[in-house]
């Protein structure tokens, strides 16, 4: 029907049309809006379910890789080095390690160094000499140094498509030798059929595709195994994909099908599993549901139409019929001679009777309102007048305010007046100046909060109108551009017959200073961890804070007016006091430690800081006192300074408080016209002890052997433990040699004595070397150690279990050095000296944090020689303090060339205990830095040995303040092997710790290097130091590293040392291992699950050693024992998941010392070749204990 028709209904039809157009739409939308809603809602819980499932598998295949991957690392870490020169037997090696065919079903094989494979597993001629250099993981093991996942290939032998693992192989000084390959068929059934076997729906599946190879590794589909992936740009799903999104989404694939896929990486390859499920399929289900809901729709919108309309058109019959009437009333009253106005008559209680009710009111409303306008006429102009007489005093009022005032008038909400305040503190230069502006001229961008400053306004514009008046804060700007805080009050008037806003403004910036600050002194006061407390002039305390008592048990009340002498210990004197209180009235603070005593009586040790707060005119009003409990922190000081002075194992003094004792025997040997000997004692055949009975009876054989050492000697003489099986005596007050003799005779037969454990008896003897002081020449401690050292090993050539006296004219023979001197000091006139550089890294995330130069000799004969083979020549003498300036000189000329070609890296340098104690050391160095502009501070650190360092640690001291102040940073080499106590580690400013690579080196297979790197890291936290290891050989060690906390590394792992033009190009070609970046550092608690990997893999190579030796020697102990029984519940319950790998640990060690024993008594009994084809068996078992550990750890 045309739209002109309908409006010429009558209303009763254009009413009923309208209702069932209405309903009509009402159900058909329900009805569509159903149907969209549900299949939405379909997809969405299709996607998710689906990359869930997709996540499942991926996380699966992401774990079979990493234990493929580590696998080959472990493998790569085992093979005997010396078997790559040897064929034959590296191919008898290779085919015992059976257990690697479960993992890879395409076989393994070891490459040489250049590529060629010299063994494999099944053994296949074809492979024997052929070379793998064109694989790009032969390339990144070999060239790279790194283990890897090559690209799918079709395999020369298999003639199969083929994934390739390799892992370098490394010999003792790091150097790459080789690779171990693992190959996967995917032709054959793997670890891929999880995947590959599995379908999502009917006609859905997965693909595994690598896209940095641009391939599709393997699927559902078999065909696509190998083929291209889809380019980019034809499906957004893969593009995203590929740009790295994990989840799900629906688009057209590249072969036009519409789907659902789901994504979720495979990090350990840097692959991506794609599951993809056709949106017919999907939604099939919901296609269908939405057709019977549409049939449905439409059979009800038929018969309720119906229905509507006659029943819509019954009750407007009956609903307009008073209308009608009430309508013919009114056009009589509306003629111009028509009736006067009158009430008209109320037929029925409904809607039309409710309006002829408010017509008949609307009569009666006119008739008052005429009468209301008369007497509103008469007070309109009395009103007036009364505004014009007050006129005058409110313009007063505006002008004279403090407050800047303006009017705002509408429409533009723009200014129509303002008074003096306004134009001085928006900055204009009148009046008109500044109404010409706009109200957010006057305003930032944006308010603090962060909502733009003009709708905001408008909303407290708005919000002012509506309820007459507004106060609230503003952030203003004046025309200079500075912002101010101000408070702000819109009012409402009316001015003329239109509605106008006033605005008071008010800066109150200072005042929210004020309340800031004192909001913040009392937050600090109430919250502060340290006690606080507030005196008078006359010591009477007015205030404390909650710290306060929590410190001393005194409440405040308690306190309040009472003198803080009521603290007192005793421990301090009137003179401690006394010049306390001539500092605070001389300089205003004191600082130090007390004693004080708590409420309860108990002693505690205080760090006190008090502040005098003085009046304008300079006289104390106040006191402020902050106090701290250093209780605990003095006691463990205690407790470090013990571990620090005695031996853990025997209760001896170690090298640090011999070293102590020993200086002071010689200082006062002189003054009583005595003699001091120095006894160095090596014990014989411990290493057979400990080899052939274990640590545990080495330790305790250590333990008896001290007790009887020590009780062979005098009052005054020291017997010290200075590590393994070595131990030193110092016997004071001698009148000559020969009364040294007896008790040298003593301790070598105590130490010969037979030591029982259980039913072993143990047996040693000793070997002595000795050494007097004074002697002819000046000697210092360090000297007679060294001399004692070495008789004690000529006394072990003679024939052990004896002493040898050290003969001192016969060693300055022996070191005649004027010929090798000359030769170096020859060699630094005619600059055959050149520095090699070694970086450091941070292992986690790669940075190069600098790199140590190291000295080489570049002899016209003997080639490039270490530093070991000529810097002992020159240790002690003036010649050394030469060559350390050519090398800090030489160090900072490559740190400016580097700067010029865009590399900034710090260096570190190595000075001798002799050049850095030298009384010109810190002019010098300030020479040298002089010549060096371009160095900027920071890049230059020298090395010191903590034993150099201690020979007078006050001038050391100074002398690295002094450098620091030059922006030249110290670093403690070595640190670990010295005998430092934590008072001169507190003294020294040495921001970096080395950790010497003795520790490292054998911390994966030597528990006490690894507890003594924990100890050493702790120290470090403790004060605050950073930490670098030397020695990162290989990536297991970087690894354990990152594990126990120490980030820093440098190595022949990461790089050997080369020359300075080497350096760039490495910078640019070094990337971190992988499995450093996911080397994630260890819990406390999971530090003894770490302790027992390591003693496993120790007991699990002597073990393997025994078994496959020839020779008698003795089985490792505990092949019965039951070991991990001491690790804490923590170790196996604080993560989810540790619980079930805690009792696989329980079970395979369990098997592996069942299986270890069976092993024994199969050696003992001689069937060796039998034991030999179960070394495998049990290789595999401990594999997968040392897994179960990681996932523990």
């Amino acid at each position: 029907m045309p739209l002109g028709k309908l409006f010429q209904l009558s209303l009763k039809s254009r009413i009923s049309l309208l209702t069932l157009a209405v309903f009509l739409v009402g159900v058909w939308s329900i009805a569509f809006y159903a149907t969209q809603r549900l299949q939405r809602d379909m997809l969405a819980l299709l996607g998710t379910q689906q990359f869930s499932a997709v996540s499942t598998v991926a996380g699966q295949l992401d774990n079979e890789l990493r234990t493929r991957l580590q696998a080959l690392d472990r493998f790569a870490g085992e093979v005997p080095v010396a078997l790559m020169n040897d064929a034959a037997g590296l191919q008898k090696y290779i085919a015992t390690r059976t257990d690697l065919l479960a993992l890879f079903n395409g076989g393994i094989r070891v490459n040489d160094a250049a590529a060629d494979t010299v063994a494999s597993m099944p053994y296949s001629p074809e492979r024997i000499g052929a070379n793998y250099a064109d694989r790009d993981y032969m390339v990144t093991a070999l060239r790279d140094g790194r283990t890897s996942i090559g690209r799918p290939i079709l395999g020369r032998v298999l003639n199969a498509p083929v994934l390739g693992l390799a892992a370098p192989i490394r010999d003792g000084t790091g150097a790459i030798v080789g690779a171990v390959v693992g190959a996967i068929n995917l032709g054959e059934p793997s670890f891929f059929d999880s995947m590959t076997n599995s379908r999502l729906g009917q006609s859905g599946g997965y693909l595994l595709i690598a896209p940095q190879h641009g391939l599709i590794v393997t699927g559902t589909d078999k065909s696509r195994t190998m083929s291209p992936m889809p380019p980019l740009g034809v499906n957004r799903n893969h593009d995203r994909f590929v740009a790295g999104y994990e989840g799900y989404g629906v688009a057209v694939s590249s072969r036009g099908v519409e789907e659902i896929a789901a994504a979720k990486r495979i990090p350990a390859a840097d692959w991506f599993l794609v599951g993809t499920l056709p949106t017919a399929e999907a939604l099939a289900p919901i296609h269908a549901t939405q057709r019977r809901v549409m049939g449905v729709a439409a059979l009800f919108s038929v018969l309720a139409g119906l229905v509507a309309w006659l029943l819509v058109r019954h009750m407007l019959r009956r609903q307009f019929a008073p209308m009608v009437s009430a309508t013919q009333a009114l056009s009589g009253m509306a003629q111009p001679q028509g009736a006067a106005l009158q009430p008209l008559a109320v037929l029925h209680d409904d809607e039309v009777g409710q309006l002829i009710v408010s017509f008949n009111r609307l009569i009666e409303s006119v008739r008052r309102n005429e009468e209301a306008l008369k007497q509103d006429i008469v007070e309109r102009m009395r009103v007036e007048a009364a505004l014009r007489a007050s006129e005058e005093k409110h313009r007063v009022l505006f002008e004279t305010s403090r407050d800047a005032i303006m009017t705002l008038a509408p429409p533009s909400w723009r200014f129509a007046t303002c008074n003096r305040a306004a134009i001085a503190l928006f900055g204009a230069d009148d009046e008109a100046d500044f109404i010409s502006r706009t109200p957010w001229d006057y305003s930032p961008a944006l308010q603090p909060d962060g909502s733009p400053s003009a709708a905001k306004a408008r909303e407290m514009m708005e919000t002012a109108l509506a309820e007459g008046s507004l106060l609230f804060e503003w952030e203003h700007r004046r025309l200079n551009g500075v912002t101010f805080l101000t408070s702000v009050l819109l009012s409402r008037f009316e001015l003329g017959g239109h509605t106008m806003l006033q605005a008071h403004v008010r800066d109150i910036t200072e005042r929210r200073k004020a309340e800031e600050s004192m909001r913040l002194a009392a937050n600090v006061f109430t919250h502060a961890r340290e006690g606080i407390v507030i005196t008078d002039r006359d010591a009477n305390i007015l205030e404390v804070n909650p710290a306060f008592t929590d410190i001393t048990g005194y409440q405040r009340e308690d306190v309040l007016g009472q003198n803080p002498r009521i603290l007192s210990s005793g421990k301090q004197d009137q003179a401690f006091y006394a010049a306390m209180w001539h500092e605070l009235n001389t300089k205003g603070c004191w600082s130090g430690e007390v004693w004080n005593r708590r409420k309860d009586g108990r002693v505690y040790a205080e760090m006190l800081t008090i502040s005098a707060v003085r009046d304008e005119r300079g006289e104390i009003k106040h006191f402020i006192s902050l106090l701290s409990d250093i209780t605990a922190l003095k006691e463990y000081q205690n407790e470090l300074e013990h571990i620090a002075h005695y031996d853990g194992l025997t209760g001896l003094p170690n090298r640090l408080l011999l070293a102590d004792r020993l200086r002071q025997a010689m200082n006062q040997a002189p003054r009583r016209n005595k003699r001091v000997a120095v006894a160095y004692l090596d014990l014989d055949g411990f290493k057979s002890i400990n080899d052939n009975h274990g640590h545990e009876v080495g330790d305790h054989l250590l333990a008896t052997l001290a007790k009887r050492l020590a009780q062979v000697l005098r009052n005054g003489d020291t017997l010290s433990r200075i590590g393994g099986d070595e131990f030193v005596a110092v016997f004071v007050d001698l009148p000559d040699h020969e009364a040294s003799v007896p008790m040298l005779t003593r301790l070598l037969d105590a130490a010969a004595q037979p030591v029982a454990h259980g039913d072993t008896m143990l047996h040693v003897s000793a070997s002595l070397g000795v050494t007097f002081f004074p002697q002819s020449e000046e000697i210092d401690a360090d000297q007679l150690l060294r001399q004692a050292d070495q008789a004690m090993y000529q006394a072990k050539q003679a024939g052990k279990n004896r002493y040898h006296i050290f003969d001192a004219e016969q060693d300055r023979n022996v070191r005649g050095l004027h010929e090798s001197l000359e030769h170096i000091r020859q060699a630094l006139a005619q600059r055959q000296f050149v520095l090699h550089y070694q970086p450091k890294v941070n292992m986690r995330t790669g940075a190069l944090v600098g790199a140590e130069a190291l000295i080489r000799w570049q002899h016209p004969q003997r080639g490039l020689l270490p530093p070991a083979a000529f810097l002992p020549v020159i240790e002690g003498h003036p010649l050394a303090i030469d060559v350390g300036e050519w090398v800090i000189d030489t160090a900072l000329q490559q740190i400016e060339a580097w700067r010029t070609d865009g590399l900034s890296v710090p260096v570190s340098v190595n000075v001798g205990a002799l050049q850095l104690q030298q009384a010109d050391f810190v002019s010098r160095l300030r020479a040298l830095m002089a010549r060096h502009p371009g160095v900027q501070p920071g890049e230059l650190e020298l090395e010191i040995l903590e034993t150099s360092a201690l020979e007078d640690i006050a001038v050391v001291s100074q002398v690295m303040e002094a450098c620091q102040q030059m922006g030249i940073g110290f670093a403690l080499d070595d640190f670990g092997t010295g005998y430092s106590s934590l008072s001169y580690l507190k003294q020294l400013p040495a921001g970096l710790l080395k950790i010497d690579r003795s520790f490292v080196r054998d911390m994966l297979n030597d528990p006490e290097d690894l507890a003594i790197l924990e100890g050493v890291l702790g120290l470090a936290r403790a004060f605050r130091r950073q930490t670098i290891a030397e020695g990162v050989e290989t990536l297991p060690h970087g690894e354990m590293l990152l594990r126990m906390g120490c980030e820093w590394g440098q190595g022949y792992a990461i790089a050997r040392p080369m020359p300075a033009q080497d350096l760039k190009r490495w910078v640019g070609s070094w990337k971190t291992p992988p499995s450093w970046q996911a080397a994630a550092p260890i819990s406390q608690d999971r530090l003894p699950v770490l302790f027992a990997a390591v003693e496993q893999r120790a007991w699990m190579t002597a073990l393997v050693d025994y078994l496959s030796g020839d020779g008698d020697r003795p089985a490792p102990p505990d092949t019965q024992q039951y070991r991990f029984g001491h690790l804490p519940d923590k170790a196996t319950a604080a993560t989810p998941g540790t619980k079930d790998a805690g009792q696989a640990v329980d079970a395979l060690q369990r098997d592996i010392h069942r299986l270890a024993a069976e092993l024994v008594a199969l050696k003992r009994e001689g069937r060796t070749d039998e034991v030999r084809a179960r070394i495998g068996e049990l290789n595999a078992l401990h594999n997968r204990l040392v897994e179960q550990l990681n996932l523990l750890g």
